[in-house]
């Protein structure tokens, strides 16, 4: 009787050690993971991970003054009812400072888009709307948020760039 309650002990043990084991194993994976997906970085800046290299150059407008560059925009064309849109969303190479775009339509303030940092050379191409517009004539306001790279994440200068929408069918 006691050999059996001795075996009944040893494998309850042997079982809750196996359990630990691989409940830590699956944490471990986990985190391992999460870590490798993450587009926080070590800093605590999360970078947008739709961005993809460009390199792309911007004609200067701004003669021999140093700064950030900041894209321009003239016309744009979507279809209408679409929320995928392909516009770019540059920072360019040479700036030393993260970008944060704010999409806004017209005299709305509430933003139809709003991107995670784009690094220096980088730029999305391609994004979601967070809602389809009909056909029509539009101002879009792309609007620019800039922050150091410094670990600091102080907010820089930024710029609201308008441009006209065309809504087609």
């Amino acid at each position: 009787m006691q050999n059996q309650d001795k075996k009944k002990k040893y494998l309850i043990i042997l079982l809750i050690i196996a359990i630990l084991f691989l409940t830590f194993g699956i944490a471990f994976a986990a985190y391992r993971a999460g870590q490798e997906k993450s587009n926080i970085n070590a800093k605590g800046v999360v970078i947008d991970e739709n961005a993809s290299e460009w390199d792309k150059d911007l004609e200067n407008v701004s003669g021999e003054q140093k700064g950030i560059q900041i894209p321009g925009y003239g016309e744009i064309t979507i279809l209408a009812g679409e929320t995928n849109w392909k516009i770019t969303l540059a920072n360019p190479k040479d700036n030393d400072c993260y970008f944060q775009y704010s999409i806004t339509i017209d005299d709305d303030e509430t933003p139809i888009y709003e991107s995670d940092y784009i690094e220096p050379g980088k730029a999305i191409t391609e994004f979601e709307v967070s809602k389809p517009l009909e056909a029509g004539e539009y101002s879009i306001y792309m609007n620019i948020a800039t922050f150091s790279m410094d670990g600091n994440n102080e907010r820089l200068n930024g710029a609201s760039v308008k441009a006209d929408l065309h809504v087609i069918e």
